[in-house]
């Protein structure tokens, strides 16, 4: 394709591109699904079908690729020494991760969070929802983020792992810091400050840990404590500590914070599909289904090509990369009619890919589901009028290659009388 093509206007590393990627999304799957993008070299993967084609092929497309490692060099030596003197280095998370070393970690998480004991944690989540609401009492605006979005998965993640809620305060900055630079998009400064930030954290669950092996409690800590994988291998320090502060605190809390908040832009901007749950509020399970497919909270994922191939009509070679854009894949219009539109009658509701396939199907889904149908339950029960507060700031997106996090959500609401 010549140098005109239009595709070589955008650059989705671009934070402007990033604040509404679905332009480019579009663009991409109808005149190259499969895009090499000329600022990094590797191939953006647009298309639902040949997006649910690589997921469904894990051994061809592996999944251990660290975005933080792509940069020229891989990751700058003074990060590495931050680790290795102040702390301990964080290993793959189980999405980032192959076989054997992705088994032995999914060994731990897949019990976590079944349906079953998402079932058993629903009343913990809905009380949750109250209880923050009920502290928004009277107040006519809101910073919806940090009122609402963001301590609510965080205080749940953090129950369940046995966390002291004292320490709640400091989970936002130790959060962020595990995330940011997987966004691919902050600078050398901020990423030597996220280290030391994590290195903290890592002190803090060592103490946590050690506690946990003198004084067991009902608590995930203790879990992690006493596990051992499938061939009866317990973790090492290094592998329990990655595992909860990646796979399960970062995880656990940062994509459904970015969910709530764009499902309430969302809904703010459909005033239709808002008088549609008020009428029928069990379409709230749909809704949650919508907000997941048209604002993936992870926009995409890395796959390294293991062995030469050919996908779409492309001739891949091992060791080239892939970014499989799932916030392009559940907008594609061959799969979902009127993609851009929110419909809460929509077929399969489910179908989307935005939490993953297969192996590298997430591990929190059941939880990420039932917390989007609490929030939402909780929020529309309280309030009967959202808009968007006049004169706020308007509403923009952390740049990140990874993610879709609105940086802060300011909101005038009307309270149900009763």
């Amino acid at each position: 394709m010549s140098s005109g093509c239009p595709l070589h206007n955008w650059n989705l590393m671009d934070p402007k591109v990033q604040q509404n990627p679905y332009e480019f999304y579009k663009l991409a799957r109808l005149k190259q699904p499969i895009y090499r993008m000329p600022q990094t070299g590797f191939y953006l993967v647009t298309s639902f079908d040949l997006c649910r084609e690589v997921i469904r092929q894990p051994d061809l497309f592996g999944s251990g690729v660290s975005p933080m490692a792509l940069r020229e060099g891989g990751v700058p030596q003074e990060i590495i020494d931050i680790y290795a003197n102040e702390g301990w280095m964080p290993l793959a998370s189980c999405s980032t991760s192959d076989p054997p070393y992705h088994s032995h970690v999914r060994d731990f998480l897949e019990g976590l969070f079944t349906a079953k004991r998402v079932r058993a944690m629903t009343p913990l989540i809905d009380r949750t929802v109250k209880e923050l609401l009920d502290s928004l009492e009277g107040k006519s605006t809101l910073e919806f983020v940090q009122d609402f979005a963001h301590p609510m998965p965080m205080i749940i993640i953090a129950e369940l792992i046995g966390v002291p809620k004292i320490d709640l305060a400091r989970f936002k900055a130790w959060s962020d810091a595990i995330v940011e630079p997987f966004s691919m998009m902050v600078s050398r400064e901020r990423e030597l400050e996220c280290a030391r930030l994590v290195v903290e954290m890592q002190h803090y669950f060592v103490k946590l840990l050690e506690d946990r092996r003198q004084n067991p409690k009902d608590d995930l800590l203790t879990e992690m404590v006493n596990a051992k994988d499938s061939d009866g291998q317990p973790y090492t320090l290094q592998e329990q500590l990655t595992i909860i502060t990646i796979d399960l605190l970062a995880s656990g809390n940062e994509t459904t914070t970015a969910a709530i908040t764009s499902g309430l832009l969302l809904l703010i901007r459909d005033p239709e599909a808002l008088a549609e749950l008020r009428s029928d509020p069990d379409l709230v399970y749909n809704l949650a289904e919508e907000i997941l497919r048209l604002e993936s909270p992870a926009q995409g994922m890395f796959r390294r090509v293991m062995a030469d191939t050919t996908l779409g009509g492309v001739d891949l070679k091992e060791g080239e990369l892939l970014s499989v854009r799932f916030g392009a894949a559940n907008r594609d219009e061959e799969q979902f009619p009127i993609a851009d539109k929110i419909n809460l009658h929509r077929p399969q509701a489910g179908k989307h890919v935005a939490l993953g396939q297969g192996r590298h199907h997430c591990i929190g889904a059941a939880l990420a589901r039932q917390e989007l149908i609490s929030a939402f339950q909780g929020l529309l029960a309280r309030y009967e009028h959202f808009e968007l507060t006049t004169g706020a700031p308007l509403t923009d997106y952390t740049p990140s290659f990874f993610g879709r996090n609105l940086r802060e959500l300011h909101v005038t609401v009307r309270p149900k009388k009763h």
